[in-house]
């Protein structure tokens, strides 16, 4: 096994290997429609992400992790990205700094690989709210966690430049039906709502409190920030909270069945201007909620509940050459999602999984339907966080 190898004294390196591979069907004429992040499906037959990663250890309190992620695109060609890379240094009585490249702990997805998530796509919010990629900084992290009987309290602060979305939509443009996307373009359904995403200067803070009114029912209850530049110039600011109730047939010891129960709300305020008159400025405010339920009722089997929405909002309008145009411009979404999931232990550090899911998309054009199976394959211990 390479569970670790040693490198140089007292460096170790332990490699990880994620795959995740999706086929489905969906009366949506194109996938990238219904797609909110990066990650999600975009062919009837997909690579999500090859994942190639390696933890580092070094001593008692220096750590890391670095990885790479490969993926198909809407027109089949293979691309590459590199996720993250940081160092981690812990030896500071409670406080912890991370530098680098980093998925920022913001809400209860952003901070979690393709690889963790109990759904085959992402959260409406972590893509429409946080940019298709979700939310990575480069730059530094301080965290503060204090450990008490009965739970547990962190803070975590982060300041850097944020790191725009890599997947690109050169080719998603070239439908062959162009009259599909004539009112979306009419509508400013694009590079609009795109522009409200981070993309300089970025700062923020989750709070995390983890509380146990006994071993066998947990809450976890988190609030969220975040402020920086965005893509019209100006600023955008970002406010969630979220609470997760669990309930463990074992308690604090693994395995058993277990439920869990949890909401998440985000308010987004993006000051915006318009691409033609710089004097058409102004600042919006828009909603998401989402709903999820978890029951694991054996070691394999894991059935899972999402229901999310995100506020259509539409603000700066223009008059050009006669048509309509907004300055920004997000569509109402809707989606319900319905997994089972299936895992399978194949030896020491080595899983499997197979995750049969159904959606139901409301979109301002209409309703779409797609029911997807994912496999997937894993490789290493747990990733440094």
């Amino acid at each position: 096994m390479l569970a670790a190898l040693p490198v140089l004294g007292e460096l170790k390196l332990e490699p990880t290997l994620h795959l995740q591979a999706i086929a489905g069907e969906s009366s949506a004429d194109h996938l990238e429609d219904l797609a909110s992040h990066g990650h999600d499906p975009n062919n009837n037959f997909a690579l999500q992400g090859l994942d190639l990663g390696t933890n580092l250890h070094y001593g008692d309190d220096i750590s890391g992790f670095v990885n790479m992620n490969a993926f198909t695109t809407p027109d089949h060609k293979m691309e590459a990205e590199w996720e993250e890379g940081f160092l981690k240094y812990t030896g500071l009585d409670g406080f912890e700094i991370r530098g680098g490249r980093f998925l920022n702990r913001l809400g209860g997805q952003n901070n979690q690989h393709l690889h963790s998530w109990d759904f085959v796509d992402a959260n409406l919010s972590t893509g429409l709210f946080l940019g298709e990629e979700g939310l990575r900084t480069d730059g530094g992290e301080l965290t503060w966690m204090r450990e008490f009987d009965t739970g547990f309290f962190t803070i975590s602060g982060s300041f850097g430049e944020a790191v725009e979305h890599g997947h690109g939509h050169e080719e998603d443009d070239d439908h062959d039906d162009e009259d599909d996307h004539e009112d979306e373009d009419e509508h400013g359904h694009g590079e609009e709502s795109e522009n409200a995403y981070f993309s300089g200067d970025l700062a923020t803070v989750r709070v995390l409190f983890g509380y146990n009114h006994t071993d066998f029912h947990q809450h976890r209850f988190g609030l969220n920030g975040a402020w920086g530049e965005n893509g019209y110039g100006h600023d955008t600011s970002i406010y969630s909270t979220d609470y997760t109730y669990t309930w463990r047939e074992n308690g604090l010891e693994s395995g058993g069945k277990e439920i869990s129960l949890g909401l998440e709300y985000y308010l987004r305020e993006v000051e915006w201007e318009h691409a033609e008159n710089a004097s058409n400025r102004g600042k919006t405010s828009q909603s998401s909620v989402m709903a999820i339920a978890k029951y694991r009722f054996s070691d394999e089997w894991v059935g899972d509940f999402r229901y999310g929405w995100i506020e259509g909002v539409e603000a700066g309008a223009e008059i050009d050459d006669g048509e309509l145009e907004y300055a920004f411009a997000s569509e109402e979404r809707k989606r319900l999602s319905l997994a089972l999931t299936r895992e399978i232990a194949l030896y020491k550090d080595t899983r499997s999984r197979v995750r049969l899911q159904y959606n139901h998309d409301d979109l301002e054009e209409g309703s779409e339907n797609s029911v997807w199976l994912q496999f997937g394959f894993a490789f290493g211990p747990g990733e440094v966080r």
